[in-house]
């Protein structure tokens, strides 16, 4: 049933810097019925498929693998190779291992517990705020939390934030002009995750770094250090930069369009429905997901990709597709239809999906209770944006408590 709205449908067209300019060069510009070709970052030409059946069809399809990519010389979006066993990076059947010995603590029921944690600290950081002259609603709640609710959940004592932090946001900024310093950071924050695997760093027994490192034996074979170590990658990186930047965007959003806005503050059950919109809209960076190779020829709606092709399955460009997502740029909470794409689809869905959108979902509750007349206190051409492959939000959001 559609909730009547408040104010006209906003388009994300409205928002200052809100899209990104994508991370590749057109050689052959894709439309939705036909795919095109585009040059990616390591130089390759690759198959650029957005329509939104495709998409889903090519990220369903084992014969669409992503190993090779990772591989010196190999297609990329990145400037450097990452560690083999990250989950992004594996295929079936070694992917459905891993992601198997995970899937129950990234369930919504198994991060049920950590709800309540979210709320109390965004309550403790908006109060904090509150005690301030100068009010920033990015640096003083939204990048707190993200990082003290996922510290929370792994076991990581907070005395590690200052040290891990600044490596996690290089990696995912992941600059093309500065790879020696990505490698080494990266590196770094590998060397900082084995050492609690191994035993050389504390943290907390009830996080989930000591319950993988207790229950790596019921995997079939038993989990490797590096195995662990390359779950906690993501974990650490996912769960804290890749939900700040969605919350932040949406948060970016619903302040400079007042209506949205006052739509969640005054009509709570329209909250969810605008964070699915904001999703389906919103890319984390400037690329929208990581290229395969295939190898068997793929038949597509949109034409036969052979085999031994790279291809790129667009799924920032399918969550808009109008075929699926009618009048697809308006922001509209009464939508129905298929679901969007924001975290993948198939073997390699984001294992982070239930957590971001637990978070995104209670801190926009708490803000829209607490501090329900809250106004951006500049003009958005001002904010300066972080501007990175698989990360890109605003450094800021200074705000007026009205």
């Amino acid at each position: 049933m559609s909730i009547e709205l408040h104010s006209k449908l906003n388009s994300i067209n409205d928002l200052p810097k809100y899209d990104a300019k994508p991370a590749y060069s057109v050689i052959e510009k894709a439309t939705y019925k036909k795919h095109g070709l585009i040059r990616i970052l390591s130089g390759h030409e690759t198959h650029h498929v957005i329509n939104y059946q495709d998409v889903k069809k090519v990220l369903l399809d084992k014969t669409c693998v992503r190993g090779p990519s990772n591989t010196e010389g190999g297609p990329s979006i990145l400037p450097t190779l990452t560690p083999k066993d990250l989950l992004l990076n594996l295929d079936f059947p070694d992917h459905s291992r891993m992601k198997q010995f995970i899937s129950k603590d990234y369930s919504r029921s198994g991060l049920s517990w950590l709800e309540l944690f979210i709320d109390e600290i965004t309550n403790i950081c908006i109060d904090d705020m509150l005690n301030k002259d100068n009010q920033d609603l990015f640096k003083d709640v939204l990048d707190k939390v993200s990082v003290t609710a996922n510290c929370k959940l792994l076991g990581i004592h907070t005395d590690d934030i200052a040290y891990f932090r600044g490596l996690a946001k290089t990696v995912q900024i992941a600059d093309k002009n500065d790879v020696d310093n990505l490698v080494q950071q990266f590196t770094d924050l590998y060397t900082y995750l084995m050492e609690h695997v191994t035993g050389v760093r504390e943290h907390a027994d009830e996080g989930l770094i000591q319950k993988f490192i207790n229950e790596r034996d019921k995997s079939t074979p038993s989990l490797t250090d590096d195995e662990i170590v390359s779950i906690l990658l993501g974990s650490l990186l996912g769960g804290d930069q890749n939900t700040l930047t969605v919350m932040t965007k949406v948060l970016y959003a619903a302040l400079y369009l007042p209506d949205v806005w006052h739509d969640m503050v005054t009509q709570p059950e329209l909250r969810e429905a605008y964070i699915e919109e904001f999703l389906r809209l919103t890319n984390l960076g400037n690329a929208s997901t990581f290229p395969r190779i295939t190898t068997q020829d793929v038949e597509l709606s949109s034409g036969t990709i052979p085999a031994g092709s790279v291809i790129y399955a667009d799924v920032f460009l399918a969550n808009r597709d109008p075929s699926v997502f009618s009048d697809p740029l308006s922001i509209n909470p009464n939508r129905t239809g298929p679901s969007h794409l924001q975290f993948g689809y198939g073997m390699h869905h984001c294992m982070g999906r239930e957590l971001a959108k637990m978070e995104i979902s209670t801190v926009l509750k708490v803000l829209s209770q607490r501090l329900p007349n809250m106004t951006l206190n500049t003009d958005p051409e001002n904010i300066i944006w972080s501007e990175g492959i698989i990360l890109r939000r605003p450094d800021s959001l200074p705000i007026v408590i009205n």
